[in-house]
């Protein structure tokens, strides 16, 4: 575990370790993929376009709603993680930070390779940061 130094100043809770976020993701994955099949066999989109499209919209609002109003989604509950503001360390990091984080992670989808390389990038980064943590000013804590 990486030390807490680099957590925001007055939290005394450890930054989440990549293995922990992954898992979060995967479970988010499988919620997100779930959801847009049963949208899909409801709305009767025919066309793959159309169905990458709603995954999208489905992650993107999954994400949003419930990482701005309580701080995490449910794979991140699951796993006990918290999304807050990178310098205060407050949560929920609120409507406008949870859209800015979850519009960059989609738009990280749909350029090739980019996907990984936001997933892989807390193994390197000092503060645990993946790519859409950092364009929203974001950092994850696990308690």
């Amino acid at each position: 575990m990486r030390p807490t130094s680099y957590v925001p100043i007055g939290v005394d809770v450890p930054l989440a370790s990549w293995g922990f976020r992954a898992a979060g993701a995967v479970a988010d994955a499988v919620v997100v993929g779930i959801a847009t099949y049963l949208i899909d066999l409801t709305a009767g989109i025919r066309t793959h376009t159309g169905y990458v499209y709603l995954d999208l919209a489905v992650s993107f609002v999954y994400s949003f709603a419930l990482v701005g109003f309580w701080g995490h989604t449910l794979g991140m509950a699951w796993m006990r993680l918290d999304a807050v503001d990178a310098v205060e360390g407050r949560t929920p990091i609120g409507p406008v930070k949870a859209a800015i984080r979850s519009l960059a992670a989609g738009l990280l989808t749909i350029i090739p390779i980019a996907p990984f390389l936001d997933l892989l990038w807390p193994l390197w980064d000092r503060r645990n940061q993946t790519l859409h943590d950092k364009a929203a000013g974001t950092v994850v804590l696990r308690h």
